[in-house]
């Protein structure tokens, strides 16, 4: 039997401060499109009520419409109900969340987000309905900026660990996004608890912008790896995104914990570790862990993390595996200088759309790195935007820069022109040798193996190579 054809019910017009009489309008407009839809045998698998503020005579006519359509209570699978209180008192906002929740406790919701409406314990008791009511079938949620707080966190993980007359809702779920919330440590541990009753049916994991520190972060990395050792190392084997930026996963405190959480994940094609103070050590790591996979990563966010030359080498290392699979890079506001740089530029594949490098302390030789890899063989055929501003590269390096990539080079007003990024470069290229030797033997002491790229003294000769070579000053036009 084919699939039935869906379609979404949307509270249509600009963003607006919703009102009985507008309302009223809104459920009339409604009312035709399902009616035409039906006779197409439509079904209505969504509703979106999402960026209007309602107020609560408004809230009543809404919930009024969906709590008496049985029909398409049972049709409904996913609510967005995101930034639905903006401006609205906290008296009424809380009124609009629960009149608006309750309308669906009849429903089977498979999906809620309830994004950017500011709640605090009593939103979540407002929103119940929304959560415990739908125990019998949730399996996604998003709960995105809404200023949780550590006390808001615990209870939505009580919400999500406690058993229901559905039962427990944590084992279901398959997408779980947290971000821009300040629930910071103890928020974490709420987390680490969720995190501790899922299972291998989750595939989309955010918990992002939440003020972690140190001790929430490392709880937060030991809780993943403790989910992937479950079920036979299988905890985390359906992982398809998993986005963490903004924590804290140095070396020595969590890093070496998500590297091995991650060599358990073989189907992750997003990885966000963004602002997570990597470093070095903890970068290699990682890239190491998603090198031994041999996973088909296609998003990679790496920004942020004061990653040097050092670790450029083992990105490249990982970028050589993802040559066929990655489409988008990101590496900003690092310290890559010109030589780590020239090591990613060698490194990318043909499958590349997005690549930026913004903000590494770069200058003329990783330019003209930049400049020979687009141009030398069969180019970039899918690159749509590299962004390097913030870089110190010279007027003459910028013009060509512009001349080669053209408008996939966005406006560069924060490059620093005055003077070549690359005047007191110096060589750092064999410093932590030593370092890697240390971190290889540290995995394989605690047990975990790992597997490491072969080539890479290879791969580092011929980069070093082709540094000499693109390093030679000379007025040749590289495109």
């Amino acid at each position: 039997m084919s699939a039935a054809i869906t379609y979404t019910l949307v509270a249509p017009g600009e963003r607006e401060i919703v009102d009985e009489e507008r309302a009223a309008e809104i459920v009339e407009t409604w009312k035709k499109q399902i009616e035409e839809h039906r006779t197409q045998q439509k079904v209505c698998h969504k509703i979106s009520l999402s960026d209007k503020s309602y107020k609560s005579e408004g809230a009543r006519v809404i919930a009024s419409f969906i709590s008496s359509s049985k029909e398409l209570l049972q049709e409904l699978k996913s609510a967005d109900l995101s930034d639905i209180i903006a401006s609205r008192m906290e008296e009424e906002g809380l009124d609009v969340l629960k009149i608006i929740c309750d309308a669906f406790l009849e429903a089977n919701l498979e999906e809620v987000d309830l994004s950017n409406n500011a709640m605090g314990c009593k939103g979540i008791s407002a929103c119940a309905s929304a959560l415990s009511g739908q125990s019998s079938s949730l399996k996604r949620l998003s709960m995105c900026n809404n200023g949780l707080s550590e006390d808001s966190m615990n209870e939505v993980a009580d919400i999500l660990c406690e058993e229901h007359e559905g039962g427990s809702i944590c084992p279901r779920l398959t997408k779980i996004h947290f971000f821009n919330n300040m629930s910071g440590n103890g928020g974490c541990q709420a987390f680490g608890r969720i995190l501790s009753h899922c299972t291998s049916n989750l595939t989309d994991i955010r918990f992002s912008g939440t003020r972690a520190g140190r001790e929430g972060s490392l709880t937060i990395a030991q809780s993943l790896l403790s989910l992937a050792r479950t079920d036979s190392d299988k905890g985390l084997c359906n992982l398809e995104r998993l986005d963490l930026a903004d924590n804290t996963f140095s070396f020595d405190n969590g890093g070496n914990d998500i590297a091995k959480a991650l060599r358990r994940c073989p189907n992750i094609k997003y990885l966000n570790l963004r602002d997570c103070l990597l470093q070095d050590k903890a970068t290699a790591l990682v890239c190491r862990s998603l090198w031994s996979t041999d996973t088909a990563v296609e998003h990679l966010d790496l920004s942020g993390n004061e990653i040097t030359q050092q670790g450029a080498k083992d990105v490249a290392d990982l970028l050589e595996e993802l040559g066929s699979f990655l489409q988008v890079l990101h590496l900003e506001e690092n310290e890559l200088k010109s030589p780590g740089v020239a090591y990613i530029a060698q490194s990318l594949g043909t499958r590349i759309e997005e690549v930026r490098l913004g903000s590494n302390m770069c200058g003329g030789t990783g330019a003209r790195a930049l400049i020979t890899a687009f141009c030398d063989g069969e180019d970039y055929p899918n690159l749509r935007l590299i962004d390097l501003d913030g870089n110190g590269f010279i007027e003459a390096d910028v013009d060509a820069l512009k001349e080669c990539f053209g408008e996939r080079l966005p406006e560069m007003d924060d490059n620093d022109d005055e003077e070549d990024a690359d005047a007191d470069l110096t060589d750092e290229s064999d410093e932590e040798e030593d370092e890697n030797e240390e971190e290889e033997e540290t995995s394989r002491a605690e047990g975990d193996t790992i597997k490491t790229p072969e080539r890479r003294g290879d791969l580092m000769k011929q980069i070093s190579k082709r540094m000499e070579n693109i390093s030679v000053e000379n007025g040749n036009n590289f495109c």
